[in-house]
């Protein structure tokens, strides 16, 4: 199909169209590339010292499999009482709270370069760190579950501040 102009000279409409589809592309890469991008909120701070605080547990997330087949992914429901969240002091001491009344409290301490292991009561935690920096901290737990029998169990934990 050709447009007339006001010149009266017939143009490809093709040609007009793939143009302004292309700088619309462009403007749009440029547009969400630019929103999209996450600053890095890391910091020179040594994980010791920036794991302590509270942290609110944003997300548990759940891998189940059995026999080495992935089974199931889920999310389990956040029903805080009154909020879910994971403290650490900075003398060791930890509590963690999750859709509970009650907390598991104890000591927590580093092991190797990215693993954290608590000494609490009810439960125990090793987790592998994936993510630290100032406000956001995620790390992974693999195993077996009392709650999950027969299963191997990956438990991914978001917290943020």
């Amino acid at each position: 199909m050709n447009v007339i102009n006001p010149t009266n000279i017939l143009l490809p409409m093709k040609t007009t169209y793939t143009s302004l589809c292309l700088i619309a592309g462009l403007f749009c890469i440029t547009v969400f590339s630019n929103s999209c991008a996450k600053a890095d909120t890391s910091t020179g701070v040594p994980k010791e010292e920036q794991v302590v605080g509270e942290w609110v547990i944003n997300r548990v997330q759940l891998r189940l499999y059995q026999n080495g087949v992935f089974i199931r992914d889920t999310i389990i429901k956040s029903t805080p009482k009154p909020k879910n969240f994971v403290r650490f002091e900075a003398n060791g001491g930890f509590e963690y709270k999750l859709n509970s009344t009650i907390s598991d409290l104890g000591t927590y301490e580093f092991g190797s370069a990215s693993t954290l292991v608590t000494n609490s009561s009810p439960k125990a935690y090793s987790w592998t760190m994936i993510t630290l920096t100032d406000v956001l901290f995620t790390v992974v737990s693999k195993g077996a579950d009392p709650a999950f029998p027969g299963y191997f169990v990956e438990r991914y934990q978001t917290f943020t501040r």
